[in-house]
């Protein structure tokens, strides 16, 4: 496993050998796998937030939107 992002909220997480990441909620203690395009946009969007605010409270709002 290789955490991607990791705050007190979220976690972000892919795993050598298995297309996709975990994206994994904290508080709810909830966790869902995306794969394929969505990944692929997912990835993208994560990229233009840390590009524009690289903050733990930016990417936790972007990931909780």
């Amino acid at each position: 496993m290789r955490v991607i992002y990791d705050s007190n909220r979220y976690s972000v997480a892919e795993f050598p050998g298995h297309e996709g990441i975990e994206l994994l909620d904290k508080r709810s203690r909830r966790s869902g796998f995306i794969a394929g395009a969505v990944e692929d946009r997912f990835r993208a969007l994560m990229r233009d937030q840390i590009a524009d605010d690289p903050s733990d409270e930016a990417l936790d709002e972007f990931i909780g939107w």
